[in-house]
């Protein structure tokens, strides 16, 4: 568990006993001596006044307040360099939500002009799951492994040739990658319709959204062919849209044209 000092929402030190976190805080931002809520028998938090308009914020929070709804986040700046000073910071993206303030903070000591904000928000199970802290976990072991410079013989190359700054730079595209894999937004499944269609007695295939009139043959289709079930007695179904032949030029189809296509010949027994 950690002690945090909390400067308008922002954790700027995290400590192991109060005392530490005490001391720190006393180095300008004043005393919180206001205590919340008991949390196995300690305070979950303390308050401080600010002495400008006396307004109480929350000036030390114990990292296992958690349990109270509090909820770390990784926010990176978005402004322009050398123009934010995170005081507070108003052009961010959170990056990541979690229970888990030890791993946040890890992880935020690899992107520049990061932060960890604290407050009582809604919960976010995508940085709580075992996966995600494992990996996590594991990212962070190897990242710090990477970015130390081990003892060797003067005369011979060190293993990694990179150097720190690189290695560094390195590091912030493979946590930005794995905080984008874990929290991006969810791809939205491409919804494809295979619609049998009868002109005159040729059957056909369509594929909505894949064109609203052409079939996947590619035959143009004079006058507006009618819906079918697929199943229409003396209909011929089109040898190229249930493939049985090759179509020339082959149709370009995305992945999930193309798996809606197939599974469907392959259901009808094609």
């Amino acid at each position: 568990m950690n002690y945090l000092v909390i400067d308008g929402a922002r954790v700027v030190s995290a400590h192991r006993t109060l005392a530490s976190a005490r001391s720190s805080e006393q180095q300008g931002l004043g005393s919180s001596t206001e205590p919340g809520p008991l949390l196995d028998g300690e305070p979950a938090w303390w308050s401080r006044t600010r002495r400008n308009d006396g307004v109480a914020e929350l000036g030390i929070l114990r990292s296992d307040a958690t349990e109270l709804g509090f909820r770390f986040e990784l926010r990176a700046c978005q402004a322009p360099a050398g123009s934010c000073r995170h005081s507070p910071c108003g052009t961010y993206t959170t990056w990541a939500v979690s229970r888990c303030y030890e791993l946040l903070s890890k992880l935020a000591a690899f992107v520049p002009l990061s932060w960890i904000w604290v407050g009582k928000r809604s919960d976010d199970p995508r940085g709580d799951a075992p996966q995600f802290l494992a990996e996590g976990w594991a990212l962070i072991d190897r990242l710090t492994a990477e970015m130390q410079e081990s003892l060797r013989v003067v005369e011979l190359l060190p293993a990694d040739t990179r150097t720190l700054d690189e290695r560094a730079q390195a590091a912030h595209a493979l946590v930005v990658r794995f905080l984008a894999g874990h929290f991006g937004p969810a791809p939205e499944l491409e919804s494809v319709v295979v619609r049998p269609v009868l002109h005159g007695q040729d059957l056909h295939l369509l594929l909505d959204p894949f064109s609203a009139d052409l079939p996947i043959c590619g035959t143009v289709l004079s006058g507006r062919g009618t819906d079918a079930t697929g199943a229409e007695l003396n209909a011929h179904a089109c040898d190229q849209c249930f493939g049985r032949a090759p179509i020339d030029p082959p149709p370009v189809l995305t992945a999930a044209e193309y798996e809606a296509w197939t599974a469907y010949i392959h259901q009808s027994g094609s």
